[in-house]
């Protein structure tokens, strides 16, 4: 067997990889974003914008104004990104005070 001979298969998997892309690696469509808001969200629900006080359990406090703080609920279910406390946020808040996506705000 020859030298040409032996490089032939690796040959043919680096000019498929290449045509083909390497799957989702290779994918030119972006990632969507895991905390952003959905249309529904978007369009019905309250934006309350802020800066995050404190968040203990289920519930998260955000100062509005000066002096001036409001309490949401969170669960396990609520989209959130990397937020840490003092960290300007933007929350998408239903009619029941709970908070469907927290994102920070910049």
């Amino acid at each position: 067997m020859n030298k040409l001979t032996s490089l032939r298969p690796s040959m043919t998997a680096l000019a498929m990889t290449l045509w083909f892309g390497s799957g989702p690696a290779g994918a030119t469509h972006p990632v969507p974003d895991q905390t952003a808001p959905t249309v529904p969200e978007r369009m019905t629900e309250e934006i309350v914008k802020g800066r995050l006080l404190m968040i203990e359990g289920d519930q998260l406090v955000i100062e509005v104004t000066a002096g001036q703080v409001i309490k949401l609920h969170v669960d396990r279910n609520t989209k959130m990104g990397e937020i840490m406390v003092g960290d300007k946020v933007k929350a998408y808040v239903n009619d029941s005070g709970y908070v469907t996506t927290l994102q920070r705000d910049e």
